[in-house]
Protein backbone atom coordinates (compact mmCIF):
# COMPACT_ATOMS: atom_id res chain seq x y z
CA UNK A 1 0.00 0.00 0.00
CA UNK A 2 2.06 2.91 -1.39
CA UNK A 3 0.12 5.24 1.34
CA UNK A 4 1.02 3.31 4.24
CA UNK A 5 4.78 2.91 3.03
CA UNK A 6 4.89 6.98 2.65
CA UNK A 7 3.60 6.92 6.29
CA UNK A 8 6.22 4.91 7.58
CA UNK A 9 9.18 6.54 6.02
CA UNK A 10 7.80 9.89 7.20
CA UNK A 11 7.79 8.56 10.34
CA UNK A 12 11.18 7.25 10.20
CA UNK A 13 12.40 10.81 9.15
CA UNK A 14 10.59 12.19 12.02
CA UNK A 15 12.16 9.93 14.23
CA UNK A 16 15.83 10.19 12.71
CA UNK A 17 15.18 14.20 13.65
CA UNK A 18 14.71 13.60 17.05
CA UNK A 19 18.13 10.90 17.26
CA UNK A 20 19.61 13.83 15.53
CA UNK A 21 20.59 11.59 12.89
CA UNK A 22 20.37 13.08 9.23
CA UNK A 23 19.39 9.93 6.94
CA UNK A 24 17.22 7.55 8.45
CA UNK A 25 18.79 4.99 6.65
CA UNK A 26 21.94 5.23 9.33
CA UNK A 27 19.69 4.54 12.62
CA UNK A 28 21.19 2.05 14.73
CA UNK A 29 19.39 -0.90 15.35
CA UNK A 30 18.39 -0.10 19.05
CA UNK A 31 16.60 2.81 17.22
CA UNK A 32 15.09 0.90 14.44
CA UNK A 33 13.75 -1.05 17.44
CA UNK A 34 12.81 2.55 19.02
CA UNK A 35 10.42 2.51 16.03
CA UNK A 36 8.37 -0.56 16.31
CA UNK A 37 7.81 -0.04 19.50
CA UNK A 38 6.37 3.68 18.93
CA UNK A 39 4.29 1.70 15.82
CA UNK A 40 3.06 -0.80 17.97
CA UNK A 41 2.06 2.33 20.84
CA UNK A 42 0.25 3.86 18.12
CA UNK A 43 -1.46 1.13 16.55
CA UNK A 44 -3.11 -0.15 20.37
CA UNK A 45 -4.11 3.47 20.74
CA UNK A 46 -5.56 3.02 17.60
CA UNK A 47 -7.03 0.00 18.37
CA UNK A 48 -8.49 1.42 22.07
CA UNK A 49 -9.53 4.10 20.33
CA UNK A 50 -11.74 2.80 17.87
CA UNK A 51 -13.46 0.00 20.19
CA UNK A 52 -14.42 3.69 22.30
CA UNK A 53 -16.11 4.86 19.47
CA UNK A 54 -18.36 1.58 18.69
Amino acid sequence: MPEARQALEQFKIEVAQEFGVDDPRSLASNHTGYIVRKLVEMGEQQLIDNNKNN
